[in-house]
């Protein structure tokens, strides 16, 4: 069903808080997808929608129709109200309220897969960028160690729907990398860290057992006690004078060379 609704509606500045206050999607277990494509990508996941709201302008468009056939409550808000709901400069004409659906650490280890660690990864555009990449090289699970917030509007867009499909974990506290790293060295995962310079190739990698690429904080990396309890080091050669790879890239390159080693 599809009613109008005024700008001071609960529904409106619920939406409007969602899209900007991480503590408040925690607490609710909700976030906001944003844009038609998306929000499309989203129902055919079988994600749950709470409600979708787009401008009146746009009331005629194909997504109305795809929510209100999944049973999503729409609503139609004046254009002018609708932009300042959005994240953005340039709000795309749609705008979803979905729950939460990161899984359990436990659940991820269990299918005994391909996982990219991101290790207090701090950009949303890059988390985004690399569960993006992670889907493309059929790794099987993503686990955010710190870092930034996986539902962050900036996180859903980069990621271009991959965060739909690519289950991933939510893991935070004091110490949250070492822990990670001790819970899947339990699982039976051989754990490699990626570092600047000096370490191995994809082609080093055991390939008898599940292997989980740790990926560090853009500006500072992975500490050294991580590396050191590490199974092994892992890193892009470069030639020229780049210092290091953004963490995206040099993601996508070890991914895409994992990905050979294993066959998947």
């Amino acid at each position: 069903m599809t009613v109008e609704i005024a700008g001071r509606n609960q529904r409106v500045q619920r939406m409007r808080r969602l899209a900007r206050d991480r503590d408040l999607r925690q607490a609710e277990g909700r976030y906001v997808v944003e844009g038609p494509m998306l929000v499309e990508q989203a129902i055919r996941a079988g994600l749950d929608l709470e409600q979708l709201l787009v401008p009146v302008s746009a009331s005629r468009e194909g997504i109305v129709a795809i929510a209100e056939a999944a049973g999503v409550p729409c609503g139609l808000v004046e254009d002018g109200i609708f932009d300042g709901i959005t994240s953005t400069r340039s709000a795309q004409p749609a705008i979803a309220e979905v729950c939460e659906h990161h899984v359990d650490g436990a659940d991820l280890t269990a299918g005994r897969g391909t996982l990219l660690v991101l290790a207090e990864v701090s950009d949303p555009g890059n988390a985004g960028t690399l569960v993006r990449t992670a889907e493309a090289f059929g790794v099987d699970g993503v686990v955010f160690a710190g870092g930034v917030d996986p539902y962050n509007p900036k996180v859903v867009r980069s990621a271009a729907g991959s965060t739909f499909r690519v289950p991933f974990a939510v893991a935070s506290g004091n110490d949250v990398v070492p822990l990670v790293l001790t819970a899947l060295t339990a699982a039976g995962y051989s754990c490699w860290a990626t570092v600047p310079d000096g370490g191995g190739t994809p082609e080093e990698v055991p390939v008898d057992m599940p292997v989980a690429l740790l990926l560090g904080n853009e500006p500072r990396g992975l500490s050294p006690e991580v590396v050191a309890a590490c199974d092994g080091t892992l890193t892009v050669p470069t030639v020229g004078e780049v210092e290091s790879l953004n963490v995206a890239t040099a993601g996508a390159v070890l991914l895409s060379g994992l990905q050979q080693i294993t066959g998947r």
